[in-house]
């Protein structure tokens, strides 16, 4: 238990470690141990290879030279050695012609060794081989002579196979360019791995300058300059596609300030109208005596103003609702032809009082959708098709029964908007003329609400101007 509590106390302090680094030591850092693990690989394994590539014919010499001793030699049961039917002869008789070998008998007892050496040339005698499998090794029998060796077990008298036999070949050429190799390779390692720590940590600061900036530019910018952005040297990397969408963040983010700026004038404006009214309506009324009729006469404009004031406000708040989250959809299948034809009926007295006619021309159509929002985004619509066209014109409200959604739209018989304006059309107090202006109740709310609970009924709000005047708004909605 102490254990694993030591371990996860270790591992804290050295991932917190870790985690305090910059990107740059730790991306330096990696590169250096990756690449010391991979030349390490790569040196090990160009090692062995070559090794094993420079003793392949050396092995292969042996195993013919074994080859030849077992044809030749043999060992009679009174322990003479036969040399191809003769008489082994003595070791400075042997020549370097022949195959050199040892033979170790049943208890590791050296029987013969023969060899062209002296034993003044031979500074250490090879140890007994290990008795019962085959092995290959190497000895240094002196400081300037390594021998390769082949051990294998070897049948002695009377059939004893607990001899071994040891066939021998000087090993010194592939010695010394293996030497040669490993002397390049513990130079040459260290070398390279400094120059990786040094590359990596030069290359990463270099790569990571532009995230420097972009910090520093970053810290710069405040609420009161937003119009600074940060630089991006090259686009096509990933640091500058995340300068460009951090760019593009700050664009969305200083439009949201400057439309809320603008909002705050104009509802400050719009508000201050009202109450400048009735401030100058009470004292007029107070310079002077009146009568009850000239009273009844103020009172009348100040509730009106008073009024007025209070649709402003709850419009305000209908559309903080509207798009703040408040206004959350209730999805349900409804009937979009019967949600116009009571939208219609509640609007037509509107209608009447201007002597204008409400043509609806839908066919039974459902959605999925919620009623109220679509019913109050399509009031508004339909109450400024009423409010901006003139007496006795015709107001028509379509539907149509498409593929995949369904279309309301409002037409109406009023002086249109300019091409100039029409960008504007859902700002908030975007009012594009005077005939569009407070005169007719209106206070350019409407169609930012409309297009609010649009956006939360995952529909869209659209605009299409009808020759030679008038518009047409459509409203769609996903089935």
């Amino acid at each position: 238990m102490n254990a694993a509590h030591e371990r996860n106390r270790i591992w804290k302090v050295v991932t917190g470690w870790w985690g305090r680094r910059t990107l740059r030591f730790r991306l330096a850092l990696w590169y250096a141990a990756g690449g010391t693990v991979l030349l390490t690989l790569f040196s090990v394994t160009l090692y062995l290879f070559v090794s094993a590539r420079m003793a392949t014919p050396l092995d292969g010499e042996l195993r013919r030279d074994l080859g030849i001793i077992q044809q030749r030699l043999s060992v009679s049961t009174d322990g003479r050695l036969w040399w191809a039917g003769r008489p082994l002869p003595e070791r400075g008789a042997w020549g370097t012609q022949n195959p050199w070998f040892e033979l170790w008998d049943d208890e590791s007892r050296l029987v013969t060794r023969m060899w062209p050496f002296t034993d003044n040339r031979v500074e250490q005698m090879p140890a007994a081989p290990v008795r019962g499998r085959e092995t290959i090794s190497v000895f240094n029998v002196a400081q300037d002579l390594r021998l390769r060796v082949l051990s294998v077990p070897y049948t002695g008298p009377g059939g004893d196979t607990s001899w071994m036999i040891r066939v021998m070949r000087v090993h010194e050429p592939a010695a010394d360019a293996l030497g040669a190799l490993r002397l390049i390779i513990l130079v040459a390692l260290p070398v390279v791995v400094a120059l990786l720590v040094i590359g990596g940590y030069v290359l990463t600061r270099r790569w990571l300058a532009p995230l420097n900036e972009m910090v520093a530019e970053a810290n710069r910018i405040t609420a009161d300059n937003l119009g600074r952005r940060l630089p991006t040297p090259n686009p096509n990397d990933e640091l500058g596609r995340l300068a460009r969408v951090f760019n593009e963040t700050l664009d969305r983010l200083e439009a949201s300030f400057t439309a809320l700026d603008r909002f705050v004038t104009d509802a400050s404006h719009e508000l201050r109208t009202p109450l400048t009214t009735l401030r100058s309506v009470g004292e007029v009324g107070l310079r002077r005596g009146r009568s009850v009729e000239e009273y009844r006469e103020i009172i009348g404009s100040m509730l009106e103003e008073a009024q007025r004031l209070q649709v402003l406000i709850e419009r305000l708040l209908e559309l903080a609702s509207a798009e703040g989250g408040a206004a959350v959809p209730h999805p349900a299948e409804v009937r979009v032809d019967q949600v116009v034809a009571a939208s219609v009926t509640e609007l037509g007295i509107l209608a009447e009082a201007k002597r204008q006619q409400l043509l609806v021309e839908a066919a039974p159509c459902a959605a999925v959708t919620d009623a109220v929002l679509l019913r109050q985004a399509l009031q508004n619509l339909i109450d400024n098709a009423i409010k901006y066209s003139a007496e006795g014109a015709t107001v028509t409200v379509r539907v149509q029964d498409r593929e995949t959604e369904v279309r309301i739209s409002v037409q109406d018989e009023g002086p249109g908007i300019s091409e100039a304006h029409r960008c504007h059309l859902t700002e908030r107090f975007f009012r594009p003329d005077r005939s569009r202006g407070r005169d007719r109740g209106g206070f350019g709310l409407g169609l930012s609400i409309t297009k609010a609970y649009m956006r939360a009924l995952r529909g869209a709000l659209d605009y299409e101007p009808v020759q030679p005047h008038g518009s047409i708004f459509h409203l769609t909605l996903p089935k």
